[in-house]
């Protein structure tokens, strides 16, 4: 990210320096260079070299060697670039481009000597071989003027019998000058025809060229041109030569017009290899600009060397109608048809660039889709050749897009600066708990939809998973198993694999995907395994849950039980109800069986320890909320129990905490403890009673139905799905999806809010009632009327309590009916049968 802030402060310094526009001045062309400067800067993923263009390159330079007479030097650079091929490194084609940009017309001023003086030694350390001209400095004879002089035996000689050589003998013998210039000049390239007639034949042939055309009254007509000459000039402009019949752009030049055609006829025909030559310009051009992005190279090259096919057939085309072996009739709409399958999946290829050019701020990889769309258009409408040809050349550039993706499900790790794959890493500094949820992430573009290939969004969650597989294992410690699927033999992804034979006629995309998810399969279903594995047998899973529900769920009936009586004395008999250590120590003694002592802690938090003793004591709602449990899970396990399934943990377990207090609260009052005083005034300890067993039919069924009907059948269902899960994400949603099933199924979730409100209100009223009898029976005794008018209170109190269950009831059996009513899901019928259990006890007691 800080990158990304920097680079576009960057690009406007850039765009200012070089073409001195200023976003004061001309604010509308400085946005528009500095956009597509952005667009370039950000597509540019390795900063690397084409290789491509760098062996163009130097063929180039070979051919252009050879065709100036110069085969010595091209034999020299292909016989040392054959050599570098003996020692290969990936930075030879920087190495060879940087030469290429240091060079300077080398085919004029490079010297062979030059070259072959950097050729080593055979004989290293021998002497220097020797010469006359070093012998003549040596022993002083190189100025003797008189030792080249011829001696004269003939008896008329003269001054010593010694005369000058003749200037033949003299530079025969002399020693050439150093200084004299090497190589050859234009003069020397002038060639002198033995054949005049031939060439006179040649130049009355081509004079069309530089024909005027004629005038007829004050008219100019076309230059006649044989059909002959009009093939040849076509078969030019499409190999991307000059010729005279069309112009730079590829357009026809009206000057010149066929023999005995019709001008409508001709430009008709001429048009239709005018639009050949564009679309074909379409693809020099592509391949000529250079391309960082790697699968973009990859389709230069395909697209290199399918034009280098359509060369060769043109050229042989040429040579089959310059030296005919037989009669050969030269026709422009015979050449059209025989070129026309070769040239027709070319121009699949341009309409393919001509779009994406034309669209700005598309993805790089908007090729690929164009290319995989047109390889099953063409192959539905019967172009096979078409078909065959995009499908190849789709497949070859998406194996160089593989790379980071096989790079990333083979090793766990992205490669750096790489902005055309769709995982980054904003966050390399998370804990290891939340290594899995957000230390990776997929890349999205502004308007929220993937950054990759349409085709491969169906595979993209897996290949997300493949490499954070690989990097949970590493933090796991389980590299040991990484080396044997890294040396596993992948699926090959070609054409002969995508596309086998006998099945032509299934669809392409249909046959990519079955080829690309065996191979996706290859590297994902070893690392879930393998993890999973880890997670259950290493890092004890199953135990971790086991944990979860004894003391979240309270499975275990003793142990909770002995936990919960010993909460529930604490807020009824002292005032230190919420000390953290004395919680844990009880919570530790009732579980000991059941968990790990050592990562248990139960504290109530700060709100509840500054509840006042009336509100502790007489309400579940506002107390028991504030009671806490801590379980310290193993970090691999704290990727499937996610936060908010433990928030969902504490949820049901404050529910089941309630429903306990008030079973509770409930149970403290026994009818024979009783039995002699409730005779003294029976008519108010019936209506006691009642309501007594009214709210302890309700608390029991709502415990039965928690414990029946969801959290033991939601658990194991979860238990076994757990069991059948692919990967880690499969662990996690279905872990997810049990909570929140439980949580709905308790009617906790936030659409069952006024029943669950309605419940803790019921909850409640069992305290209230309990609070009355002790009330009653901590009142000292007094005057009569006293007494009375205490017993009046106290009668009123056990009648308002009873309406108020009868109305908090029906509103939460009516509520659960329609709420049910409104659902399909498989929990609206547990809501439906919990308002039948709870409905069901309140007509046995309107019965009794």
């Amino acid at each position: 990210m800080a990158f990304a802030a920097r680079l576009g402060p960057l690009t406007e310094e850039l765009v200012q320096s070089l073409t001195q526009l200023a976003p004061q001045t001309d604010p509308k062309r400085f946005n528009a260079t500095r956009d597509a400067a952005l667009r370039a800067l950000r597509s540019h993923s390795y900063l690397r070299t084409n290789q491509f263009d760098v062996e163009n390159s130097l063929d180039g330079l070979e051919e252009r060697f050879r065709v100036n007479h110069r085969d010595a030097l091209a034999d020299a650079l292909r016989e040392r670039r054959n050599a570098l091929l003996q020692y290969p490194s990936k930075w030879h084609p920087e190495v060879l481009s940087l030469l290429l940009e240091l060079s300077d017309q080398p085919t004029f001023n490079t010297r062979l000597g030059d070259v072959e003086s950097l050729r080593p030694d055979d004989q290293q350390g021998a002497a220097a071989p020797l010469r006359w001209e070093d012998l003549a400095r040596e022993d002083g004879w190189d100025q003797d003027a008189d030792l080249w002089k011829t001696i004269s035996y003939s008896d008329d000689s003269a001054d010593d019998g010694y005369e000058e050589a003749s200037s033949e003998e003299s530079d025969a013998t002399s020693i050439p000058n150093s200084s004299e210039r090497a190589g050859r000049l234009a003069r020397d390239f002038i060639v002198h025809p033995q054949d005049k007639i031939t060439l006179e034949v040649v130049q009355r042939a081509q004079a069309w060229r530089n024909t005027a055309p004629p005038d007829h009254a004050g008219q100019s007509r076309k230059v006649a041109t044989s059909e002959a000459q009009v093939v040849r000039e076509a078969l030019f402009m499409l190999q991307g030569l000059d010729s005279t019949l069309f112009d730079h752009k590829g357009s026809v030049v009206t000057t010149f017009q066929l023999n005995n055609l019709a001008w409508e006829t001709h430009g008709a025909l001429m048009n239709t290899f005018s639009a050949f030559g564009r679309q074909l310009r379409v693809l020099r051009s592509f391949v000529s600009r250079p391309e960082r992005v790697p699968h973009l190279q990859a389709l230069q090259d395909c697209i290199s060397r399918r034009l280098r096919g359509l060369d060769a057939k043109l050229s042989e085309v040429q040579s089959r109608l310059a030296s005919p072996r037989d009669e050969v009739l030269v026709s422009l709409i015979a050449v059209r048809s025989e070129l026309l399958p070769w040239l027709e999946p070319l121009f699949a290829l341009s309409n393919i660039i001509t779009q994406v050019q034309d669209v700005s701020g598309t993805g790089t990889f908007h090729y690929l889709e164009l290319m995989f769309d047109e390889a099953g258009i063409a192959q539905l409408t019967g172009k096979l050749d078409t078909y065959k040809f995009l499908a190849e050349a789709f497949i070859e550039c998406f194996n160089i897009y593989l790379r980071p993706i096989r790079h990333w499900m083979d090793g766990g790790s992205l490669l750096s600066g790489y902005e055309v794959f769709f995982i980054t890493e904003p966050a390399s500094d998370v804990s290891m708990c939340d290594t899995w949820q957000d230390r990776f992430e997929v890349r999205r573009l502004a308007d929220g939809s993937l950054h990759a290939p349409k085709f491969l969004k169906p595979s993209v969650n897996r290949i997300y998973n493949a490499g954070k597989n690989i990097v949970v294992l590493r933090l796991l410690g389980k590299q040991s198993s990484t080396p044997s699927l890294q040396a596993e033999t992948e699926p090959p992804l070609d054409f002969k694999t995508i596309c086998p034979p006998g099945f032509e006629l299934a669809p392409f995309a249909d046959m990519f995907d079955a080829a690309f998810n065996r191979w996706i399969q290859s590297k994902y279903r070893k690392t879930s395994t393998t993890l999973k594995s880890a997670l259950f047998n290493d890092w004890g899973l199953g135990t971790s849950l086991d944990a979860l529900q004894a003391l979240f769920l309270m499975s275990d009936g003793a142990a909770a039980g002995e936990f919960c009586e010993n909460l529930f004395a604490r807020m009824d008999t002292t005032t230190a109800w919420h000390d953290r250590y004395g919680l844990t120590a009880a919570g530790s003694e009732a579980f000991a069986g059941l968990v790990d002592i050592n990562r248990l802690s139960i504290s109530v938090d700060t709100a509840g320890r500054e509840l006042p003793t009336r509100q502790v004591i007489g309400s579940v709602k506002l107390s028991l909320p504030h009671v806490r449990i801590s379980y310290k899970l193993p970090w691999p396990v704290q990727m499937i129990v996610t936060r908010d399934s433990m928030d969902h943990y504490q949820n049901v377990f404050t529910y089941l905490l309630q429903i306990k207090r008030a079973l509770y609260v409930l149970h403290g009052p026994k009818i024979l403890e009783n039995l002699r005083t409730d005779h003294e005034n029976w008519d108010e300890r019936s209506l006691f009673y009642s309501s007594r067993s009214k709210l302890l039919w309700f608390c029991s069924t709502l415990q039965t139905y928690l414990a029946t009907l969801v959290l033991e059948p939601v658990w194991r269902q979860m238990r076994r799905d757990l069991d059948a899960a692919e990967d880690l994400d499969g662990l996690i949603a279905i872990h997810a999806r049990a909570m929140k099933e439980v949580v709905d199924e308790s009617c906790l979730g936030s659409r069952l809010a006024p029943i669950h409100e309605g419940i803790l209100d019921v909850l409640d009223l069992a305290l209230t009632l309990e609070h009355g009898r002790r009330s009653q029976r901590s009142a000292s005794p007094g005057s009569p009327p006293t007494q009375q008018g205490d017993e009046a209170l106290h009668r009123t109190a056990l009648r308002q309590v009873s309406a108020d269950f009868d109305r908090h009831l029906r509103f939460i059996t009516g509520g659960l009916r329609s709420v049910a009513r409104a659902s399909s899901s498989a929990r609206s019928a547990k809501w439906d049968t919990l308002a039948d259990m709870l409905q069901t006890g309140e007509l046995a007691d309107g019965r009794m």
